[in-house]
């Protein structure tokens, strides 16, 4: 569970692990404190209090000044990036992860072991995090000017990113420099003014985006699906699309192209488990224009793939 929780808070952008919680609240109700008062107001060691608070002001949650006349005396107080970090978490984590709890404890009946046995099951089934997931109020919005430095950083991690900020379909290691810039998206959106750049929000903020654009016969092209790749693994990818495609439907579209370079072998794999299918067109890949990247390679071109909406 703690797990789960911890996915929902980085979901949100919290860098606040389950077990910090308690700490940080014990310091906005009752202030700052010595590392001995603090124990006892938890019921924990010092050694442990000390360790956890040190770990805390390390990610600039909080702060510990230290006696002049005896070292040994330390006061723990929440800095303001903490105490910033504790509010966002009232409005963004602990609602979902209440209801997600009251729906895995709804109904539960008999002996104290029947009830625990119950809840295994209801968390085997399906996850606390998946759970809280679905109670959040994800939205697919027209992206706005404000919108676009926030975008830009996203699409530049997901597809441009290296180590453990990339997101496992990064094209690093075949293309060099930055995936777009401000300035660059900027003008796409006022050379194509029949195409949108929709902004995927979840309790407030942009943790995805895609483009869409109409073109003849009902169809319309799908490009730049980015979410956070933090999110990656907990299935928002394919919210995301599956929220894309209902926008084009509403909008008439019968059907779906997009492009993928050739040798993101995982990537149309992805896309054809979700009834994309190459259309046997093959693309050149655009070497002349720098401004998507430099490729590190010579032979990719794009492969063109489509869904037909039901």
């Amino acid at each position: 569970m703690q797990t789960d929780v911890l996915l929902v808070a980085h979901a949100a952008g919290i860098p606040i692990q389950p077990g910090q919680y308690p700490l940080l609240v014990t310091l906005e109700e009752q202030g700052p404190m010595a590392i001995g008062a603090l124990a006892r107001a938890m019921q924990m060691s010092q050694p442990a209090i000390t360790k956890n608070a040190n770990r805390l002001a390390r990610s600039g949650l909080v702060t510990i000044d230290r006696g002049e006349t005896d070292r040994r005396q330390s006061t723990v107080a929440l800095s303001p990036a903490g105490q910033q970090a504790l509010d966002r978490s009232k409005r963004k984590v602990w609602p979902l992860v209440e209801a997600a709890v009251r729906e895995v404890l709804q109904g539960l009946s008999g002996s104290f072991l029947d009830q625990v046995a119950m809840i295994e099951e209801r968390m085997e089934a399906r996850s606390l995090n998946a759970r809280a997931r679905a109670h959040a109020v994800a939205s697919l919005q027209v992206a706005v000017d404000a919108d676009v430095p926030g975008i830009v950083t996203l699409m530049n991690r997901a597809y441009r990113g290296t180590g453990t900020g990339s997101g496992w379909n990064s094209e690093a290691d075949y293309m060099s420099g930055d995936r777009t810039s401000e300035a660059l998206l900027r003008e796409e959106i006022v050379a194509r003014p029949d195409a949108v750049l929709l902004a995927w929000r979840m309790a407030e903020d942009v943790q995805g985006c895609v483009w869409l654009q109409p073109l003849a016969d009902d169809a319309w092209y799908l490009g730049s699906l980015t979410v956070d790749p933090r999110l990656q693994n907990v299935g928002l990818g394919r919210q995301l699309l599956t929220a894309a495609e209902q926008w084009v439907r509403d909008r008439g579209g019968r059907s779906i192209r997009m492009t993928v370079v050739n040798v993101r072998d995982s990537l149309i794999a992805w896309y054809e488990r979700r009834g994309y299918e190459p259309t046997g067109e093959i693309e050149p890949f655009p070497y002349e224009d720098a401004r998507f990247g430099v490729p590190n390679r010579d032979d990719l071109k794009f492969v063109v793939m489509q869904k037909h909406l039901h």
